[in-house]
């Protein structure tokens, strides 16, 4: 099983499932962006100062030979209390790697001049926007800001001017938020609808039992994300032994469940028997002690009555010798 983030990185890859995400996750369900309207590119951004930075996903926007926009995708497992500049610092990376390109290609056609010459940057030539979308896929509530102006501590003085200080926002999809699952493809319905119900079994089920037209053959690639992205470990001997590509996850669930009962019957019985054995043994010991006490006290009585004083201290002290006079006294 590979790390959350990158199995989801993996799979979200597909341009089909990548548009999906975008068009419900960024624009309310409107279908803009066509798979087929999707280009690969690296995800890596060189720093002024040197070093890189990689992205989760990257994509460029096209419209026939048109950019329209290079669209990021940042998988969050964990809340990051810093997203709004985290993000910041990879979209300017990449509108500095645009202004790189742009830069380089006058420097080798040599076609402009004066301010425009210094800058290396023509007044015509344009960036291509950025678009990036936090996917979170935790169940606990996204708590941390969600712009830029939410991590500033801005003085009474200065708030009057808040206006005027740059924010930064980010594009946030928390998945256990999502209200319309139908919304979206199979294969990201069935991921999402697992993520969302993977701490509720009960939910899990019915959400399952509604949907079992497509859970009955579910691609193996996206029973793999499941399996990493919520830890369902139980899903990957179905994995093992799949053959044609295709899991029924309506049965493989139905078998885990009565797994999990014959399993909690068996641990059940277990801790019954358990239970019942030291029940017996405290009224075993209980009876014992008592017996114990009634055959002693009826020793001493006989041995009082005998005026056998010294042997009434050693029976108390030798276990052995009490054991004797029990015999001779008839003591059972």
């Amino acid at each position: 099983m590979g790390r959350p983030d990158t199995s989801l990185g993996s799979y979200l890859k597909d341009p089909k499932r990548f548009a999906d995400v975008f068009n419900q996750g960024v624009f309310q369900g409107e279908i803009k962006i066509l798979p087929e309207e999707l280009k690969e590119l690296d995800s890596v951004s060189k720093q002024s100062r040197g070093g890189n930075r990689t992205r989760d996903l990257v994509k460029q926007y096209m419209y026939e030979d048109t950019k329209l926009a290079i669209l990021a995708i940042e998988n969050q497992n964990n809340i990051q209390y810093f997203m709004p500049l985290k993000n910041m610092l990879y979209d300017s990376d990449f509108y500095n790697d645009q202004r790189k390109t742009i830069s380089k290609g006058h420097k080798e056609t040599k076609d402009l001049k004066g301010d425009e010459y210094i800058s290396s940057f023509s007044k015509n030539d344009k960036l291509s926007p950025i678009i990036t979308l936090v996917i979170y896929y935790r169940d606990k509530e996204w708590n941390a800001p969600k712009e830029l102006h939410e991590m500033l501590e801005v003085s009474p003085k200065l708030k009057p001017f808040k206006g005027l200080i740059q924010n930064y926002k980010i594009n946030l999809l928390e998945v256990s938020k999502i209200d319309n699952l139908d919304a979206y493809s199979d294969d990201m319905k069935v991921l999402f609808g697992f993520i969302k119900y993977q701490k509720d079994k009960e939910k899990l089920q019915q959400f399952i039992s509604k949907n079992k037209e497509i859970f009955s053959c579910v691609p193996l690639e996206t029973c793999s994300t499941i399996e990493a992205v919520t830890n369902t470990k139980e899903i990957r001997k179905y994995m093992e032994k799949n053959e044609n590509g295709v899991i029924n996850v309506c049965q493989a669930i139905e078998d885990m469940k009565k797994s999990s009962e014959a399993i909690g019957e068996k641990r059940g019985r277990a801790i019954g028997q358990k239970q019942g054995e030291a029940r017996g043994r405290a009224i075993g010991e209980k009876c014992g002690e008592k017996r114990g006490e009634t055959r002693l006290s009826t020793l001493m009585n006989r041995l009082f009555e005998d005026e056998r004083m010294n042997d009434v201290k050693k029976a108390i002290n030798d276990s052995k010798f009490r054991e004797i006079m029990y015999q001779e006294y008839g003591i059972k």
